[in-house]
């Protein structure tokens, strides 16, 4: 599934004018496979009482070599470059989500609130494992809020409460949007397989899962270009992953 230089054209459009794009990636069977092991490692990370049952998984790729395969997919990778505008990355962090039914959506932020790199230096993917869309859950962005400098946030202790228990920035730390803005929401819904780049200013979240029995499984990535700052963090502890040497291995 190579990607066309249309295709080319229009990430690259997306990037100026938006500050996200969306592409396919995987095939529905590769979706499935995906979902089978996510659901496995869940469940055995589970079984020590100390993570609720569907609280985001961080780093799975350290526990399996299938998704660490997937952190570093060929077509994936070849658009980070892309948009990075770079030859050499380093893989930074993954993590996935369930999103099951009636779980609450993220508050609007900025990526690089967390990461502390400059404009366009990080980049955050999200694989949808099934379809995604505003019934459950799907992402929102302010389109072409990539170009707003590093927002202030608005601390709410009430929301902060409604975070799962290992993974206390999902909710009450949103950013605090220029007064009088005229940016609209966009849902980047999307079908099984498809991949979104976020880019690292750019405004989003996402909305509650309001459906009675579909989840929103996604497969999230950040990558880096070599040699940028980025902030280690107290909750994710980002250490820098060799997206080449797991390359090499898994894709030769």
């Amino acid at each position: 599934m190579a990607i066309t230089e249309a295709e080319i054209r229009r990430i690259k459009d997306d990037w100026v004018f938006k500050g996200f794009t969306t592409i396919d990636l995987l095939t529905e069977d590769e979706c499935d496979e995906l979902n089978e092991e996510l659901d496995r490692l869940r469940i055995e990370r589970n079984k020590s009482g100390d993570w609720g049952e569907y609280e985001p998984y961080q780093y799975p790729q350290r526990d399996s070599e299938l998704l660490a395969k997937y952190f570093v997919h060929p077509k994936l990778m070849e658009v980070v470059h892309i948009l990075l505008d770079t030859d050499k990355v380093i893989g930074l962090q993954d993590w996935a989500y369930f999103k099951k039914p009636g779980e609450l959506g993220r508050d609007m932020h900025q990526n690089v609130f967390y990461t502390g790199c400059e404009w366009n230096e990080v980049i955050n993917s999200s694989i949808a494992l099934e379809d995604h869309d505003e019934g459950n859950g799907a992402v929102w962005c302010y389109p072409g809020s990539h170009y707003l400098p590093k927002l202030p946030i608005e601390v709410d202790e009430e929301r902060t409460k409604t975070n799962p228990k290992n993974w206390t920035n999902e909710r009450g730390k949103p950013c605090v949007m220029p007064e009088g803005h005229h940016f609209q929401k966009h849902y980047c819904n999307g079908r099984k397989g498809q991949v979104t780049f976020i880019q690292s200013h750019c405004v989003h979240g996402s909305e509650p899962n309001t459906s009675e029995t579909r989840f929103r499984r996604a497969l999230l990535g950040g990558y880096l270009k070599d040699g940028a700052y980025f902030n280690e963090g107290n909750h994710m502890k980002r250490k820098p992953i060799d997206v080449y040497e797991l390359q090499n291995k898994h894709w030769g």
